[in-house]
């Protein structure tokens, strides 16, 4: 992350609204940049000194008086015209008011594929940050996938390419666009990479769709078999792509279970 990246979620961290993973990469950059730390602690001073009893003002003397009076001495208009009249104003107001509820939600709200990829790479830091990277941890495929059966409605995709230099470590169930998923774990060298998937809306076969970058990791998303396929890592993005290549090119055999790159190359 950049100054310039920093700068402008310096007052979404003030008010809390960070996810984990941008939270996370800001942190990290105010610890060794001075000068965007001086500008946060400058933000942070001036919010509590707004929030001082010194830029609290009371009414002037007298207001509450003169507004009283001159409700008092307002013209005599018959109770259900003033009804008609604040109806008559009210329902413009209403309905405007509800066109704002209804519409600006969905304009603020980024495309689906970016609040996705927002949301793979804030699960990806997560597992890295704690102790929850896997639930079942095996080298062999035969034991990863078969762990998912009866705690997801789908069988993932999981394959072994151990021999191209991708390691299986494990799996786990995680939570993505508001539904479980799995997540495959996989190590290149000290890179890890998680795999997330979940089933496709429509179509099928391998079709890739795009390489994003999200506060400095990689992320590849492609559909294979019908399933939503997401990859994140910090590893090279050239790299990574080659992996997604790798399991897109993998072919299933009859039993179902999927065969090592090698294998199937």
């Amino acid at each position: 992350m950049n100054c310039d990246n920093a700068r402008i979620l310096l007052h979404a961290q003030l008010d809390g609204e960070l996810d984990a993973a941008r939270d996370f990469e800001l942190t990290r950059h105010l610890e060794g940049c001075a000068h965007c730390t001086r500008e946060f602690e400058a933000m942070r001073a001036l919010r509590s000194r707004l929030r001082s009893g010194e830029f609290h003002f009371g009414a002037p003397k007298g207001l509450e008086h003169r507004i009283r009076h001159a409700i008092a001495h307002a013209p005599n208009v018959p109770r259900e015209r003033r009804i008609r009249r604040v109806l008559g104003a009210a329902a413009p107001l209403a309905i405007a008011a509800i066109m704002l509820i209804i519409f600006i939600p969905m304009l603020l709200q980024p495309p689906l594929s970016d609040r996705i990829a927002d949301e793979v790479v804030a699960s990806h830091v997560r597992s890295l940050m704690g102790s929850h990277l896997t639930d079942v941890v095996s080298t062999d495929q035969h034991t990863v996938k078969p762990w998912f059966a009866g705690k997801l409605d789908f069988s993932p995709i999981v394959a072994d390419f151990q021999n191209d230099g991708f390691k299986l470590v494990g799996g786990r169930l995680d939570y993505v666009d508001d539904r479980p998923v799995a997540a495959v774990v996989y190590q290149h060298g000290r890179h890890l990479i998680n795999l997330f998937m979940w089933p496709a809306g429509t179509g099928g076969g391998a079709t890739r769709i795009g390489e994003l970058t999200r506060m400095g990791y990689n992320v590849v998303h492609f559909r294979k078999d019908a399933m939503e396929c997401w990859l994140v890592s910090d590893m090279q993005a050239s790299e990574l792509e080659r992996f997604a290549k790798l399991i897109e090119s993998s072919n299933p055999p009859a039993g179902g279970q999927e065969p090592s790159a090698a294998s199937s190359s």
